[in-house]
């Protein structure tokens, strides 16, 4: 038997000890005898219940109360539940470790061979880009597409090589992750279907790029870095979260003038990125597809995280589906439709108000309805 990685046996007083730190995952045992508790001291060597037996019966406990303690171990969830023994020369990754240790079955390999298996896919490979990528090579997910055919600028040495300036970032992000990571796969058989797609942007979101993956159902996380902040999410669900289509309709809603100011960021350089704003807002985004890879519930789901330098805290803002946008063919029929505007008394021939959809939002419409 064995602690769950990472959990400690301390000594809190005179007959009493305790399992683990943070209340989450830790327990306190009271009213032991000085023996019960060297036998608890003696879990850190990850012994057999013969082991513990032995130590009793040298510490004067007896064998029904060794195994009542074990009992009561099992039950407070710090044992590990899923032991298992390793090749000679493999050693437990930290990220397996820390997910044995929270994961109510224990299973931290089982997740760590769900990561190995997955696809996931990084556009934009500037400095936040290619952070994230880093970190989820480094967290175990087995296949990382890199797509970004731009040059690798000064500005974009930290997660790159000063020697990379001016080479091609997909090319030169591919060696590097390789280089640290020989497992890592950078390409796929055509026609593989990630399990996200990370869509890093400056400015702004443009909804008209990712409409491809609406249309295939492809799972993606938008992340923006702006002015001050780099907001991350919502992850998209397509069918039934937001889209970045459903975000810039609200920004619409709350200013008209939104869709111009848009237009002229997404045609705009971008400005550099503060270098431990990258480093935040990469960890968040790596987060967020982590745990849709996992099959973890997103505490952030349906919004977008921001992380900025003027505040400690990220900002958390919720977005919902929005009525117009059509993504997710939710409550479709009750959109109120544009009416033909009345007819002035004695008018011949008046028009209706209602305008031709665009392109863009009759595709929109399409997935929803479909």
């Amino acid at each position: 038997m064995r602690l769950r990685p990472g959990l400690r046996v301390l000594w809190r007083r005179k007959g009493e000890s305790q399992v683990g730190v943070d209340p989450r995952c830790a327990v306190v045992l009271e009213n032991l005898t000085p023996g019960e508790q060297n036998v608890l001291d003696y879990l850190r060597h990850d012994p057999t219940e013969a082991d513990l037996v032995r130590v009793g019966r040298t510490s004067g406990v007896p064998v029904a109360r060794v195994r009542e303690l074990v009992t009561l171990l099992e039950r407070s969830g710090v044992l590990d539940p899923a032991p298992r023994t390793r090749p000679p020369g493999s050693a437990e990754s930290p990220d397996e470790a820390y997910w044995s240790r929270l994961l109510p079955d224990g299973d931290g390999a089982g997740l760590m061979a769900r990561r190995a298996s997955a696809t996931v896919a990084v556009v934009g490979l500037g400095q936040v880009g290619m952070r994230i990528a880093t970190h989820l090579a480094e967290a175990g997910i087995g296949t990382i597409l890199l797509e970004d055919d731009s040059a690798v600028r000064e500005r974009d040495v930290g997660p790159y090589h000063p020697r990379d300036v001016g080479g091609r970032r997909r090319e030169r992000s591919e060696a590097q992750l390789r280089s640290l990571f020989p497992q890592l796969r950078t390409d796929a058989p055509t026609g593989t279907r990630p399990d996200v797609v990370v869509a890093v942007s400056a400015g702004v979101a443009d909804p008209v790029k990712l409409l491809p993956l609406l249309r295939e159902d492809v799972v993606h996380l938008p992340v923006v870095a702006g002015d001050v902040d780099v907001a991350v999410g919502p992850l998209v669900v397509p069918g039934r979260s937001p889209c970045t289509r459903c975000l810039d309709l609200h920004r619409t809603d709350a200013d008209p003038a939104w869709p111009a100011l848009a237009t002229q960021l997404r045609a705009s350089p971008s400005p550099p990125v503060s270098s431990h704003l990258a480093q935040l807002g990469s960890a968040v985004a790596a987060n967020q597809v982590l745990a849709q890879v996992d099959g973890r519930e997103l505490v952030a789901d349906g919004t977008s995280i921001e992380v900025g330098g003027l505040s400690p805290l990220p900002l958390v803002r919720p977005w919902t589906v929005h009525p117009a946008c059509g993504c997710s063919g939710v409550g479709q029929e009750d959109i109120a439709r544009p009416q033909p505007a009345p007819s002035r008394p004695g008018a011949a021939g008046a028009s209706s108000t209602e305008r031709e959809p665009s392109t863009e939002e009759r595709e929109l419409a399409a997935i929803g309805t479909s």
